[in-house]
């Protein structure tokens, strides 16, 4: 169940996650800077999904629902890990996450942000910014004043966008993996894995 549910997760946090900047004045906050629950879709057509994600702000985690009931994803900035979790199982699925990949983060040959204008998605203004994917394609996304990403798109194609977001303090329990769960050693690291198969 937790290998199965691991390609809408990664889907997810790949579309969710962006190269670190160079340093540069003008540039986007691309963590939430507090507490947000942001309800997404993902993909188009008949493969269009809808996933939840949680950010806690003091303890810099995030936590992802995938499309199958009690399979989620417990993302820590802080530690660079991700644990996917299966309630049915009462299973972890303990994966590296490479730091380097996660927003927020330094890193060596980080992308460029340019501002390019303003939209309002999910009824909450969000500045445009143009940058470069994890594959190096040009993404324009669009993050809040508060580093909430709302959409990011690659050409025509809307790869990620916020259908709603509300603000407001998460409950700590939401981002703890259960104590008494067994944890399984990864195969792949989650962003090297593919989208579309299975594991």
């Amino acid at each position: 169940m937790i290998r199965g549910a691991l390609p809408a997760a990664v889907t997810l946090l790949a579309a969710l996650t962006v190269p670190p900047a160079w340093a540069q004045a003008d540039r986007p906050a691309t963590l939430p800077t507090r507490d947000v629950d942001v309800t997404y879709r993902t993909g188009g057509g008949e493969r269009a999904m809808s996933q939840r994600s949680r950010w806690s702000a003091a303890e810099r985690k995030m936590r992802l629902d995938t499309p199958t009931p009690g399979v989620y994803a417990i993302v820590d900035y802080a530690a660079g890990t991700m644990a996917m979790v299966s309630d049915q199982n009462r299973g972890v699925l303990d994966l590296p996450t490479p730091v380097s990949g996660l927003p927020g983060h330094a890193a060596p040959g980080g992308a460029p942000f340019t501002r390019r204008g303003t939209a309002q998605i999910a009824g909450v203004p969000c500045t445009e910014w143009e940058t470069l994917d994890l594959q190096g394609q040009a993404t324009l996304t669009c993050f809040t004043a508060d580093g909430v990403l709302l959409q990011a798109r690659r050409g025509a194609q809307v790869l990620v966008q916020a259908t709603r977001v509300a603000y407001g303090v998460l409950d700590p329990s939401a981002f703890a993996v259960p104590p008494s769960y067994a944890h399984q050693a990864p195969r792949t690291s989650p962003l090297s894995a593919s989208p579309g198969g299975s594991r």
